[in-house]
């Protein structure tokens, strides 16, 4: 303060009245546009004003085959608990063409009731309908309602959705993709059938290795659905089916829906853990094992430091993209 004052003085002594009145204009202008930009701060800072803090119950039937005391809301109901938050990650938001097929911005893409139909109807390698195996997913659709949604805002509709706390979401997609929908994991190689059943951007030109692994969750798919069981496509062309999916199934880890994950055969399976049912997405089975374990570390450690508000998060942007993608 005092080195300021000092300068300001010598100024008025340099120039003299007049000049100091033009400059006093000056600081008037300037203060102006230093209260719209701390206006604009503070609204994108502004807290939400219904955040999902907390798990929602736990189901009450988690020890039996009754079905689930759980149910998420509706996509509207979530969606009117969303607070609007400014897009980190524009990419995800972006038309784009893959080897000339056009498709609409991942966070915009709506799924088509077809596509829906399918995702309903597809079968696990025993045989049974993915609703079979996780009943939770007769809710999964991908439609979140949202107008012109960012990355935030999509994450905090899952969340509200499936009342898993907002904030555990948030740094468990740090820990996934950095919160990039077109983020590629998991590579392995894979038999010349298989490999033409992955999407463009996901094959290693020239080989048979492939990304299992895709979007901002990591939803992995084998072509034998003994992975992502009906997720393919939707898991790359739509971030909300992504985030939609990925959390039903924290949610059937902690929920155990008509002992649907007791059915694993897995004695030391135990529902109504938070941590766990996090790090069950990772590595469900056995449930504790060490993987699992590691990975709840990783994200606990991110919620705990906060990393999606940081500078360097905002600021990040991928090094390149899948072979293939162009943006329009």
């Amino acid at each position: 303060m005092r080195e300021g004052r000092t300068r300001f003085s010598s100024v008025l002594v340099r120039f003299g009245a007049a000049s100091f009145l033009f400059l006093l204009a000056l600081v008037a202008a300037a203060a102006v546009v230093v209260g719209v930009s701390r206006s604009a701060s503070e609204r994108s800072a502004t807290p939400e004003k219904h955040p999902q803090t907390t798990w929602s119950a736990c189901n009450r039937n988690a020890y039996s085959q009754k079905p689930s005391t759980f149910a998420p809301l509706s996509d509207a109901q979530a969606a009117a608990l969303v607070t609007h938050e400014p897009e980190t990650r524009p990419y995800n938001g972006r038309p784009y063409s893959i080897n000339g097929s056009r498709y609409p911005g991942a966070n915009d893409y709506v799924p088509t009731t077809a596509q829906i139909r399918r995702f309903r109807h597809a079968r696990i390698p025993t045989g049974q309908l993915v609703l079979q195996f996780n009943p939770y997913f007769r809710f999964v659709d991908g439609r979140d309602g949202l107008h012109d949604p960012s990355t935030d805002d999509l994450i905090q509709w899952s969340a509200h959705k499936w009342g898993i706390p907002e904030d555990w979401l948030r740094a468990e997609y740090v820990q996934e993709s950095y919160w990039n929908q077109f983020q590629l994991g998991d590579e392995g190689t894979v038999s010349r059938q298989w490999y033409e059943l992955y999407p463009l951007q996901a094959r290693v030109r020239n080989t048979l290795k492939v990304y299992r692994s895709l979007g901002i969750t990591q939803v992995q798919w084998k072509p034998d659905e003994s992975l992502g069981p009906g997720s393919e496509p939707l898991r790359w062309e739509s971030t909300a089916f992504n985030l939609d999916y990925q959390a039903a199934m924290v949610r059937f880890y902690y929920d155990n829906p008509g002992g649907a994950r007791s059915a694993w055969g897995d004695a030391t399976y135990v529902p109504c853990q938070s941590w766990r049912s996090i790090g069950g997405w990772f590595r469900p089975y056995p449930w504790g094992n060490a993987d699992q374990a590691g990975y709840i570390t990783n994200v606990r450690r991110i919620l705990a430091d906060r990393r999606w508000t940081s500078a360097s998060f905002v600021a990040w942007t991928p090094s390149s993209f899948p072979p293939g993608i162009t943006f329009r």
